[in-house]
C-alpha cells in the first residue's frame, strides 16, 4: 500500500472566527470578513466579505496569524484565494489581484497574482497561490513589512463595485517546502490526487498516519483537472528513510504557474536507491511565466527508474543517475539533461534553452555512450550551444550511433558546434566515432592540447571464439608492382615472364596471385631472373594464358594488430572509405596458425566465427 503525507503546516483552516480581519486604509471599505459555509473550497467554510469599496474600487480580505510567523529558507506560503467574477479585474499588467504579507495592516509586501487576462481569469473562482514570503516583486504598489510575517490576504483590483453577494474569500493557508511523499507500493496518480483533495468524511487513501486538519483538506498541490493534473511543489518518490513502488502512464501533468517562489521550487525528486519508479507515456507541462517553478527533476539516489516516450516541455534540469533510463522520450524547449549512465536510446532533446556555448545533454560518465545514446535527435534552440559535452569522465574513445544534429554550426570551434570537450586538467586525444550520424557533426575543444578526430561511418569487423592470448595481424597487400596475361610450364613448376627488367631475386618470397581459373588463388615466388618469375609449383592449367598480379611484401601495413586477445573476441572498427582488401593472421603458441586470405573489409560490419585447433605437433621445451 502506498502511503502519501506532506510538509506543509496549516496556519489557518479557513473557518476560525477571530483571526481574520481587513486591510487598512486605502484597502478598507467592506467590514471584517465573516465565516460563510456556502462557499469555501475546503473544510466546512471560509472568510468572505460580502461587498467593498476603497481607492481604486478596492476589496480585502486578511488573515492575522496572531504573531509572526518564522520561515524557514526555501518555503512557501500557499493560500486559497476566490473573487467571483474575473472579468470585472484590472488586467495582470495593471496588478488586477494581489497577494499581501504583512508585519500590520498597514506594512505590506505584494505580490501579483492575477487579473482578468491571468490565470483562472476570466472565468473567475478558487485558486492556490503559492509565494515565498522573502522575495517582493518590483513594480507593485506598497511594500516594507521589514521582514516580518503575521497578515496574510489578497486585494482584487476592480474595475466595477459589486453591492450583491460575496465576491470575494479566502480559505486555507499553510506554509512549508510543499512537499508531496509517496513511500510503499502500488500507488497512482490519482491516488495522489485523492490525498491532495481529500474533503470527505473517512480516510483518504495511505494517510491513517499523517492526515492534516483532521482529514479534511485541499492542500493545492496535486489535483485533479479533467483528465489531466495539476502540480506545484516538491513530488517526492520515496524518503531518505522510505522507498516506493510506482508506476504512472497515459497522463498530462500542468506545472502551476508559480512566479513568486524560485526556479527549483517545482521539482520532481527520486529518494532512497531501494525506490522503483516507472513513467510511460507520462507528459509534463511547465506554465512557468518566469523563471520560477519551471519544473526540475533530480534523481537524488541511485533508484531504478524507467521512463519510456515521456514528454517534458519548457521544464529545467534533469539529473538522471546510472540506473535511470529514458528511451525515447522528448525534451522540448527544457534545460541541461545529465545523463548518468543509463538508455537515452531514440530520445530527443529539442530547442534546449542552455545559455550560449553550454550543451543540452551531458555525457560524463566512464561508459562508452555505444548504444545508451543511439538514434538521438538534437535540435539547436535560440542560443548557440552546443548538442552534447563529453566531460572528464568519458572515455577518450566515444561511439555514437544513428544521432541526428540538426541546426549546429559547420564549423570546428563555434559556440553551436554539436560537440563540446571541456579542460579535463590534462591532454587527451578524443577520438569520436560515428556511425550513421547526420547534419553538422563539429566540435569544440577548450584544452589547447587536446586533439578530436571524428571518424564518420564507423564500420566494425569482429572475430569471435577466439582463444584468448592469441595475437590477431590484419595485413594488407603491398602495391602491384607488375601484371601479366603468360607463363610457360616446367617441371614442377611455372614460369612467369615480364616485359619490364628486374634485378635478380629482388622479389623472391613475394605474393604473386592469379586472378582467375582452376589455379586461381596466392603463390610466392621462389626467385626470380631478369625478366622471369618463378614458382614451385606446377599447375594445372600447364599450357594457355593465366592472369597474374605481383605485389610488393614490403609495401604491406598492419592496419590492426592485437598482441594478446581478451574476452575471446577482437573489434576492429575503421571508417570506410571504399573496400580494403586484408589477410588475416591468428597466432597462438599452442594453436595451429589461422591465416584468412583476401577478407574485404566494406561499408557494413561484419562477424567471422572462429575455430582455433590445437596444435598436436607443438613441443615446447
Amino acid at each position: 500500500m502506498a502511503t502519501y503525507s506532506t510538509d506543509l503546516t496549516t496556519l489557518t483552516n479557513g473557518e476560525g472566527a477571530p483571526d481574520w480581519t481587513e486591510f487598512a486604509s486605502p484597502y478598507a471599505g467592506a467590514g471584517t470578513p465573516s465565516v460563510v459555509t456556502d462557499n469555501f473550497i475546503q473544510g466546512t467554510g471560509c472568510h468572505a466579505q460580502t461587498t467593498g469599496k476603497a481607492v481604486g474600487l478596492e476589496i480585502s480580505c486578511v488573515f492575522d496569524y496572531g504573531s509572526n510567523y518564522s520561515f524557514t529558507a526555501g518555503y512557501v506560503v500557499f493560500a486559497w484565494c476566490y473573487y467571483a467574477v474575473g472579468v470585472n479585474l484590472q488586467t495582470y499588467a495593471n496588478s488586477g489581484w494581489r497577494f499581501g504579507i504583512g508585519s500590520s495592516v498597514s506594512a505590506w509586501d505584494w505580490f501579483r497574482i492575477g487579473g482578468s487576462n491571468y490565470g483562472r481569469n476570466p472565468y473567475g473562482g478558487w485558486f492556490n497561490v503559492a509565494i515565498d514570503p522573502t522575495a517582493t516583486e518590483t513594480g507593485v504598489i506598497g511594500g516594507g513589512n521589514g521582514g516580518s510575517y503575521r497578515y496574510f490576504g489578497h486585494v482584487p483590483y476592480t474595475l466595477n463595485e459589486l453591492t450583491k453577494g460575496e465576491p470575494s474569500a479566502g480559505d486555507a493557508i499553510r506554509a512549508g517546502r510543499g512537499i508531496l511523499s509517496i513511500i510503499g507500493s502500488g500507488g497512482s496518480f490519482s491516488e495522489l490526487a485523492s490525498y491532495n483533495d481529500y474533503n470527505v468524511g473517512g480516510t483518504p487513501p495511505g494517510t491513517s498516519s499523517t492526515s492534516i486538519d483532521t482529514g479534511r483538506h485541499r492542500l493545492g498541490l496535486f489535483q485533479a483537472s479533467g483528465k489531466a493534473f495539476l502540480w506545484k511543489g516538491l513530488l517526492s518518490f520515496g524518503t531518505s528513510g522510505a522507498s516506493v513502488t510506482f508506476s504512472g502512464a497515459n497522463v498530462a501533468i500542468n506545472i502551476d504557474d508559480c512566479p513568486h517562489t524560485y526556479p527549483s521550487f517545482n521539482k520532481i525528486e527520486i529518494n532512497n536507491s531501494g525506490s522503483s519508479v516507472t513513467l510511460i507515456n507520462v507528459s509534463i507541462f511547465s506554465g512557468a511565466s518566469t523563471a520560477n517553478g519551471i519544473g526540475y527533476f533530480e534523481m537524488v539516489a541511485n533508484a531504478t527508474v524507467v521512463m519510456g516516450g515521456c514528454l517534458f516541455v519548457d521544464m529545467g534540469t534533469f539529473v538522471f543517475l546510472s540506473n535511470g533510463d529514458a528511451e525515447n522520450c522528448t525534451w522540448v524547449g527544457c534545460n541541461i539533461i545529465t545523463g548518468g549512465g543509463g538508455l537515452f536510446n531514440g530520445s530527443k532533446i529539442l530547442t534546449s534553452t542552455v545559455a550560449t556555448d553550454a550543451s543540452a545533454f551531458s555525457w560524463n560518465i566512464a561508459t562508452d555512450p555505444d548504444g545508451y545514446l543511439d538514434n538521438m535527435i538534437f535540435s539547436k534552440g535560440t542560443n548557440e550551444h552546443h548538442a552534447i559535452t563529453f566531460g572528464s569522465n568519458t572515455p577518450s574513445t566515444i561511439n555514437i550511433n544513428g544521432i541526428d544534429f540538426q541546426n549546429f554550426n559547420a564549423a570546428d570551434g563555434n559556440n553551436a558546434s554539436a560537440l563540446y570537450f571541456p579542460d579535463t586538467g590534462s591532454d587527451v586525444d578524443w577520438i569520436v566515432n560515428a556511425t550513421g550520424c547526420t547534419r553538422n557533426i563539429k566540435y569544440k575543444k577548450v584544452r589547447a592540447g587536446d586533439t578530436v578526430t571524428i571518424n564518420l561511418d564507423q564500420v566494425s569487423h569482429i572475430l569471435t571464439g577466439l582463444i584468448n592470448a592469441s595475437e590477431v595481424t590484419y595485413v594488407t597487400r603491398g602495391a602491384t608492382i607488375d601484371t601479366g596475361a603468360d607463363g610457360s610450364s616446367t617441371a614442377g613448376s611455372r614460369n612467369f615472364v615480364t616485359t619490364n627488367t628486374w634485378t635478380v631475386d629482388a622479389y623472391k618470397g613475394h605474393l604473386l596471385e592469379i586472378t582467375s581459373g582452376a589455379d586461381a588463388g596466392r603463390y610466392y615466388c621462389s626467385g626470380n631472373s631478369a625478366t622471369t618469375l618463378y614458382i614451385d609449383k606446377e599447375l594445372t592449367a600447364t599450357a594457355g594464358t593465366l592472369n597474374w598480379e605481383l605485389y610488393d611484401e614490403g609495401d604491406d601495413t598492419q592496419p590492426y594488430h592485437v598482441e594478446s586477445v581478451t574476452g575471446n573476441q577482437t573489434q576492429y572498427t575503421y571508417t570506410y572509405a571504399g573496400d580494403v582488401v586484408v589477410d588475416i593472421i591468428i597466432q597462438h603458441v599452442d594453436y595451429v596458425e589461422i591465416v584468412i586470405e583476401k577478407v574485404t573489409l566494406g561499408d557494413t560490419s561484419q562477424t567471422l566465427p572462429q575455430n582455433q585447433i590445437l596444435d598436436q605437433n607443438y613441443y615446447n621445451p
